[in-house]
């Protein structure tokens, strides 16, 4: 069987987001064909699977206006707290491995204002894993790279998260802004 390719993956992701538009339905479809493109490394070309010196890496690999793929590389004890997304998303381990943080919330997500998060579970992902973040009720997790090697991953979203608004929340519930900057390949 041949290596499944990251033009393949674009290609099947534009078929299903060209007749799905129901966040948990495109997720279920796209999820094991994540795990696919994660089993195949060399699917990501070689720049964008290495941090630039002293900063995590994040680098566009497709962006398309239903969808975008970018790969992210967590160096060791590279951290980002609770946040979530406002969007639909896959995040698929290709090297190493990541522990994620999964919340439920309760109360509103307004700037400013405060809601009560439960961690729902922590879990350790390995090259192939793929983690669905699926709105409004289950997007909001936390991530870390507990291990000594930088950790490959791909991520998917529904949205170009570059400028858009999203939120952060400390460990006392208050609801801050949080908006990614620029991808570094564009």
């Amino acid at each position: 069987m041949a290596d499944y390719t990251l033009k393949s993956f674009v290609a099947d992701l534009d078929a299903i987001t060209s007749t799905e538009t129901d966040p948990a339905a495109i997720t279920a479809k796209a999820a094991p064909l994540l795990a696919r493109l994660c089993r195949n490394p060399e699917a990501i070309p070689v720049e964008y699977r290495t941090a630039p010196a002293g900063q995590r890496g994040r680098y566009m690999l497709h962006r398309a206006p239903r969808f975008n793929v970018t790969s992210v590389i967590w160096r060791p004890g590279d951290e980002a707290g609770s946040h979530d997304h406002e969007t639909w998303g896959l995040v698929g381990v290709v090297e190493n491995e990541i522990q994620e943080t999964r919340y439920t919330s309760s109360g509103p997500r307004e700037l400013g204002g405060k809601t009560a998060l439960q961690v729902r579970e922590v879990l350790r992902h390995k090259p192939g894993a793929v983690s669905a973040l699926v709105p409004p009720h289950d997007e909001i997790h936390a991530m870390y790279n507990p291990t000594a090697k930088n950790t490959v991953e791909i991520h998917v979203y529904g949205k170009d998260l570059a400028g858009l608004q999203r939120h952060v929340f400390d460990k006392d519930g208050h609801v801050k802004s949080l908006v990614s900057s620029k991808y570094m390949n564009c």
